[in-house]
């Protein structure tokens, strides 16, 4: 019974012995990190909480891919342009019927006339209908353009026309006949509005040029933005305008405009108040921060920013109230509690401040909201393309909404911990958090379903499964129009423990070392070597910090004897290792240690306590420092063979027999072939002298020398040095008569 027990408790503890010590922390925290997940009925603001959003609700679909435009009458009714089939639909009680049928393939801009009826543009060959309250249409304006991108009446019952490829805008009377208001040096004008004074504002393609038109028909140019596209304009009662703009320019010179074919992607014009654009590019869904108040001639952005909202300032001051790398804002409203953007490819309307703070307040399960128009008590319709539906936004939060995070990948299969969250949670409010867990990078059906909800937001045991990904859930529920509110989540985890690898080992060339940094007393040391080993050791040398190793701006010196060795070594949990070097020779099986524990992952060997020969060293590398023993994992790697040799070869010099001008040498060594072989006499150069059998490759040479330079009648003194592969130098010498 006890074995039986023992084994039970091994089998229960192995799990545990296969994970690396050192727990790691996954935090969702700030806006970034909420809206990389999926939202749905949940707003976003800048400050990273999560919040109900206002409560959404399909009005209707109208089965087209698009819906570009809105508009209300003086009677509340809601009218909806679509494409790619032209129609017009009309909302009225929540009921919804088909009003207006095109020839043309989109209805890009309506608006709603001071003599009840409605006005519908179309493309491409634009066209501009009146259709009467029962839905009978007649052609009311024919321009020469191609595209009508947006429609607004001016104060005195007119018709603004704003049309593609011409970059015109046509005042239109109730009769309609059409006079040329503005024409601009851009080919689009894609968005209009107008204020309390009479003043037109219109916003060009590729551009990004925002023009005043007075009353008088003078244009000003307001702001030459640093943007291609000014998708949508809106003007505040203080002369305040905001423009939704798209497409940063680059340095180089602006492209020519690129028209849409069919089926045609241009993006709407929406009433007098708020126009949509031209065209839709892709982008995935986030926000980046807010920008400062700049002057017209200093604002700045790079191609790299999507879109952005400006504010423009009747002082002649511009603000970026936000911009953003990846959404692309494709319709605007204002509103009392501040600036509505729909934005695309994910489908999200923001709400933007003047002191430009923000809040992601919706999301759809659609690609664009190319339309927003304001309804009755604070509600909002939303209208979006990708598929095209209709939504309406009440001025309350919802009841219910969730939050998914996006898939965490801790690299291997991992143990959890403990899941945490910051919230509030006023009265009658709650957040249930939930995780799964799988092997694949994305959920399928092999994932863990959906667990418990957690109920301790001060640390709850996650039970999901041990996996390598993890994905967590939050959702929220209010009551009365009052929301909790989500800060942050967290999860420990703990990876399992992966063998470290030893990738490579450099094997340096005899004698050559590194110095190490110099100390407080300025010693110099040798990079590897054991302080008891260096020839010139003194007691309280400076040490190096822990995990020095050898780089391209290490001093390269020589010390006879020593042989340095060098490696790189990889842990996938990215512990502290530390490594043990063995060696043997190269005929040997066994290993003996010759260093244990080193952090650097550099070894200089004095060779001298070893014999002559060839020589294999390994190193192991061990993540002991960041485990327990018993649950540390190695790595090792031999390095290849090397040559050991710490004695010089010896020489012989003799006169030969009956040539006095010739001298007769023989340098032999025990473990290295000779590589060179010199002489000199009496002092002088140094001379290379080559074997008998011409070149040198054995471990004996015999050498010639012919002296025919000597002189005098003294005695001569011939030296011959001879140096092995391994740099050992020996000598002898003879006397000649």
């Amino acid at each position: 019974m006890s074995r039986r027990v023992s084994l039970t408790l091994l089998a229960l503890a192995l799990p545990l012995l296969l994970q690396a010590a050192q727990p790691q922390f996954w935090r969702i925290e700030g806006a970034r990190d909420f809206l990389d997940g999926v939202t749905e009925g949940v707003s976003v603001d800048s400050e990273g909480r999560v919040r109900l959003s206002p409560a959404a609700s399909l009005v209707h679909d109208p089965e087209s891919p698009y819906v570009w435009c809105l508009t209300r009458d003086k009677k509340g009714t809601l009218y909806a342009g679509t494409g790619n089939d032209g129609k017009v639909f009309k909302i009225e009680s929540g009921k919804a019927s088909l009003f207006f049928d095109a020839q043309e393939l989109e209805v890009h801009a309506l608006a709603a006339g001071p003599d009840g009826r409605l006005y519908a543009a179309t493309s491409p060959d634009g066209k501009v209908y009146a259709v009467d309250a029962n839905g009978a249409a007649t052609p009311f304006y024919d321009p020469t353009e191609k595209y009508i991108w947006a429609l607004a009446f001016d104060h005195a019952g007119n018709l603004l026309v704003a049309t593609g490829a011409d970059g015109k805008i046509y005042r239109v009377d109730k009769k309609g006949e059409a006079t040329v208001l503005f024409t601009g040096p851009d080919t689009h004008i894609i968005s209009l509005a107008t204020d309390d004074k009479g003043n037109v504002y219109a916003g060009s393609s590729p551009g990004g040029v925002i023009y005043r038109i007075d009353p008088t028909s003078k244009a000003f140019v307001l702001l030459d933005s640093p943007y291609r596209e000014v998708k949508g304009l809106t003007v505040g009662p203080d002369g305040v305008v905001y423009a939704a703009v798209i497409d940063g320019k680059d340095e180089g010179p602006r492209p020519a405009p690129t028209l849409p074919t069919p089926p045609p992607s241009p993006v709407v014009g929406v009433s007098a108040e708020v126009t949509v654009t031209e065209t839709f590019s892709v982008a995935s869904s986030s926000a980046a921060g807010a920008g400062s108040a700049l002057r017209t001639g200093d604002l700045a952005r790079s191609a790299a920013t999507k879109g952005a909202v400006l504010r423009l300032l009747p002082t002649g001051e511009v603000e970026t109230l936000w911009s953003s790398a990846e959404d692309i804002p494709q319709s605007i409203l204002r509103t009392e509690e501040g600036i509505l953007v729909g934005t695309g490819n994910k489908g999200k309307v923001y709400r933007i401040r003047d002191e430009r703070t923000w809040s992601m307040v919706a999301s759809f399960p659609s690609d664009q909201v190319t339309a927003l128009f304001p309804g009755a008590a604070g509600a909002v319709f939303a209208a979006t393309s990708n598929p095209g539906k209709i939504y309406a936004l009440e001025g309350r939060p919802g009841v219910h909404g969730s939050f998914t995070s996006k898939v965490k990948d801790t690299e291997t299969v991992s143990g959890w911990g403990r899941l945490r969250w910051e919230a509030a949670t006023p009265a009658g409010t709650d957040i249930q958090v939930e995780t799964r867990a799988g092997n694949t990078s994305a959920p399928d059906s092999t994932w863990t379903d959906w667990s418990r909800p957690y109920t301790r937001k001060d640390g709850d045991a996650v039970t999901s499964e041990r996996a390598r990904f993890l994905q967590v859930r939050a959702v929220l529920t209010g009551k009365d129009g009052v929301t909790p509110v989500l800060e942050s989540i967290s999860a420990a985890y703990l990876q399992r423990n992966l063998r470290p690898q030893v990738v490579s080992i450099l094997v340096h060339p005899p004698g050559e070392v590194f110095q190490k940094p110099i100390g407080v007393g300025g010693e110099m040391e040798i990079l590897g070597l054991d302080p008891a080993e260096a020839p010139e050791a003194r007691p309280g040398a400076m040490q190096r910090p822990a995990g020095t190793s050898i780089t391209a701006y290490s001093r390269k010196l020589y010390q006879r004897g020593i042989q340095t060795f060098s490696w790189r070594a990889e842990d996938p949990n990215g512990d502290t290792l530390v490594y043990d070097v063995h060696y043997r020779a190269a005929r040997d099986e066994r290993f003996r240690l010759l260093r244990k524990g080193l952090t650097d992952a550099v070894l200089a060997w004095d060779t001298s306590t070893v014999p002559n020969g060839r020589y294999i060293v390994k190193v192991v590398a061990r993540d002991t420092p960041a485990n327990p023993e018993a649950l540390a994992l190695s790595g090792e790697k031999e390095s290849t063979p090397f040559d050991v040799d710490n004695t010089p070869p010896s020489v012989t010099v003799a006169l030969i027999p009956g040539k006095p001008e010739k001298v007769r040498a023989t340098a032999k060594d025990d473990s290295s072939l000779i590589r060179r072989a010199e002489y000199s006499v009496d002092g002088g150069r140094w001379r290379e002298v080559h074997p008998t059998d011409g070149i040198n490759d054995a471990i004996e040479e015999s050498y010639e020398i012919l002296l025919t330079e000597l002189s005098g009648s003294r005695p001569h003194i011939v030296v011959v040095r001879a140096t092995d592969l391994l740099g050992n130098v020996g000598t002898a010498r003879v006397e000649v008569p």
